[in-house]
């Protein structure tokens, strides 16, 4: 039996809660064992939502994709903050809350914009090769530099003040962290707040629409599988289409760079009408990025 050749590209999965982003690659790793198989931004095992997977080649799309803007649904608990910032971890200050829905938002809305904001003790981000978190659990104090981020828009704001529960949807840059808008959004309401749910509903192009729960993915047969891949021609299918002669072929492909006329700056590469991979242009000049 001829076994069906595996796409390069990428799965919009839908990760369930209770797993890491790692488990989901591994699941897949399982499936296309002879494929290079990564993820594009870890969501926690409390959070769930699109994962973008890349199969073989495009997992040299990880580093781009995972700059892409992200949304998420998210929703928190008034008058208790965590060591984690979500409710997974353990109490170190509750409150009573006295404040009213007006004011609850006009906070919440305060965090739109460019920021600086300081990572969760507990996350994967190294610091001298060791990785927060591990500080964390053997109680060691160690500085943590925040970062520059940018939140470009909250809304769909829901207050429930006698549940004492609040839920938005927000849109920031790559490199926010969900938990400490959260945790800070609670301090200048000032009387703390954490996570308990968090769905991420779009990253990039990637929407959560158009995914698929990990576990309804496991139950497709090979095929089924094969074609939820996307393919590396089909997600760049909007950006400029630069056909090769034979001779500029193979400069690309030997990694000379060859002077086109593009404003994108990753563009679809064929020769003699199929999709060879992918290029990139700086100051006008193609260079080879992606081959199939």
């Amino acid at each position: 039996m001829i076994v069906p050749q595996v796409k390069n590209g990428i799965l919009n999965i839908d990760k369930p809660q209770c797993i890491t982003s790692h488990d989901v690659v591994d699941a897949i790793r399982k499936i296309f064992p002879n494929q290079k198989v990564g993820h594009t931004g870890t969501l926690d095992p409390l959070a769930t939502g699109v994962l973008p997977i890349c199969i073989g080649e495009a997992t040299k799309l990880s580093e781009k994709l995972v700059s892409e803007i992200k949304k998420y649904s998210v929703k928190m608990l008034l008058g208790v903050e965590t060591d984690t910032y979500d409710i997974t971890g353990r109490i170190i200050f509750a409150s009573v809350v006295s404040k009213d829905e007006i004011y609850i938002k006009e906070r919440i809305k305060r965090f739109i914009g460019k920021q600086q904001q300081l990572p969760p003790k507990y996350s994967a981000i190294k610091v001298e090769g060791k990785k927060l978190y591990q500080y964390a659990r053997e109680n060691k104090d160690v500085e943590i530099k925040p970062r520059d981020i940018e939140i470009f828009n909250i809304d769909n704001i829901k207050i429930d003040l006698i549940l004492k529960e609040v839920s938005f949807d927000v849109e920031c840059s790559k490199g926010t962290y969900i938990r400490s808008l959260v945790n800070d959004i609670g301090k200048k309401i000032g009387c703390g707040a954490t996570m308990t749910e968090l769905r991420r509903t779009q990253t990039g192009n990637f929407k959560i629409e158009d995914s698929i729960p990990l576990y309804d993915f496991l139950k497709l047969d090979y095929l089924e599988m094969i074609d939820r891949i996307i393919t590396i021609e089909k997600y760049y299918e909007e950006n400029k289409k630069i056909t090769l002669t034979d001779d500029e072929l193979n400069k690309f492909l030997n990694g000379v760079l060859i002077e086109v006329q593009s404003s994108d700056q990753i563009v679809r590469v064929y020769n003699k009408g199929r999709f060879i991979g992918l290029g990139t242009v700086e100051n006008k000049n193609l260079k080879r990025f992606i081959v199939e």
